[in-house]
């Protein structure tokens, strides 16, 4: 059968790419061996924010006596949680395939593989022709040569979705979204939890203010992070015992588990049959595409995570639903500023230019701050910890900003619009924000950045 696009990869760039392709009146398929919707909806931000939200309600309930409520002990329940959980991914999973037949979209049970321009291999079977081809198969956890990943002690994010058993003790290696977001929903179910960063903060390239204020957070949360820190000479037992070296102080700690939050491989090895279409590479694996994501074969596009980072399932779509106008309407692929979020207690978010990379390229930037003690939404919900900051040009145009606090990231938007816009920050003085919402806090940030701040 021929069809004008073929998706290989049924994640958010393959499902939401083929349900744009449909409705642009193309004839579209979409092969993929496992359940729709990737890693976001089967095994990463769905099920994980899903856990985060009942483990939520645990912190919130802890605190209830500083909310003026009496209340008593108040335990999580580990497999209540996961049920619910997996309740939520397969309802939503229902629903990508209610969306492919309500808009005509082929679903491919099987592995496929581009042999060649226009023609596309599935199983080792047959051949499928489609005029343009998708690769959109997206990526793994990375592990560490030292430590490699056994399923039993030493464990991916994959191997953590039934939340069972608990941990004891658990050191997370790396302190990324991933791992910070882990290493909080054990804390949460009661495991003693160890984070280690080989470079000096969390969120490595976050904005070192904000990555600071959510580091202590953490910490006061129950969370122990080292950072700086070099793990050697595993030793397997008991459980795991590493040799942890931070500066001039050395010491072994022995965990029951050990989690590797060591960043994604691009899923790119065996997705295409190299002696009969030749795709180029980089040196991590991603393919090598062009400004409109074709890769080294004419009618063969890359999108999502084996593209090249940041690997977000956000930027996946937007990819996906901008080739597919290329492919339909040839209408150039833009890629806007793309925002991010690490979803602990308090959030993190970020959009385009921070403070330090301003300074690194020597833009005399002006910031505009206003942390959320000053604000009167965050003080009566009592989200008092956090800070909103706007990095400007000298001409007033928004680079960049950064939130940590509760609900960073709904507020972001406005601020990626911002940065995409290349708007003056005093477009802001403007705007009327409801009062009292949490959203004032960015009018705060713009106004002190542009002049015009009210409450600092």
């Amino acid at each position: 059968m021929n069809y004008d696009v073929v998706f290989i990869g049924g994640g958010p760039a393959g499902y939401e790419g083929a349900i744009a392709a449909a409705k642009a009146g193309l004839r579209v398929a979409v092969i993929e061996p496992e359940k729709l919707g990737g890693t976001c909806l089967q095994r990463g931000c769905i099920p994980t924010k899903a856990i985060l939200h009942s483990l939520k309600a645990v912190k919130m309930a802890r605190e209830w006596g500083r909310l003026g409520i009496a209340g008593g002990e108040v335990k999580p329940l580990p497999e209540a949680i996961a049920a619910r959980k997996n309740r939520i991914v397969a309802k939503l999973t229902k629903g990508i395939e209610l969306l492919f037949k309500q808009n005509g979209v082929e679903w491919i049970h099987g592995r496929g593989q581009v042999c060649g321009s226009g023609r596309v291999l599935l199983d080792d079977e047959r051949e499928i022709a489609a005029t343009s081809i998708v690769l959109a198969t997206g990526s793994r956890p990375a592990e560490l040569p030292f430590l490699p990943r056994d399923g039993k002690t030493v464990l991916v994010s994959d191997d953590l979705l039934s939340l069972s058993p608990i941990p004891r003790k658990m050191l997370v290696i790396g302190a990324g979204a991933v791992g910070l977001e882990w290493a909080l929903i054990y804390s949460l179910l009661g495991t003693e939890v160890t984070v280690a960063e080989v470079m000096d903060e969390v969120l490595p390239g976050s904005d070192p203010e904000a990555a600071a204020i959510l580091r202590n957070e953490l910490v006061k949360q129950g969370l122990t992070i080292h950072t700086g820190v070099r793990l050697e000479n595993p030793r397997h037992g008991e459980g795991v015992t590493l040799t942890l070296r931070q500066g001039e102080k050395t010491w072994d700690e022995t965990f029951s588990h050990v989690l590797l939050s060591v960043g994604r491989i691009p899923r790119s090895e065996g997705t295409f049959i190299a002696s009969s279409a030749p795709l180029a590479l980089d040196a991590r694996g991603h393919f090598v595409v062009d400004a409109n994501l074709t890769t080294s074969l004419p009618g063969v596009y890359a999108c999502g995570d084996v593209s090249g980072p940041p690997l977000l399932a956000h930027k996946a779509s937007h990819q996906a639903i901008a080739v597919v106008d290329w492919i339909a309407r040839r209408q150039p692929v833009h890629l806007p500023p793309i925002p991010a979020a690490v979803f602990t207690f308090p959030e993190l978010a970020n959009v385009g230019m921070s403070e330090a990379e301003a300074l690194r390229q020597g833009i005399p930037a002006v910031i505009g701050r206003f942390p959320y003690s000053a604000g009167s939404r965050a003080n009566a919900v009592d989200e008092k910890a956090g800070l909103v900051k706007v990095v400007t040009a000298p001409d007033g145009t928004v680079l960049g900003a950064t939130i940590v606090g509760a609900e960073a990231g709904e507020l972001m938007p406005l601020l990626a619009y911002a940065v995409a816009q290349r708007m003056p920050v005093k477009a802001f003085r403007d705007m009327v924000f409801i009062h009292p919402t949490l959203s004032e806090n960015l009018w705060e940030a713009a106004g002190m950045a542009g002049g015009f701040a009210i409450h600092l």
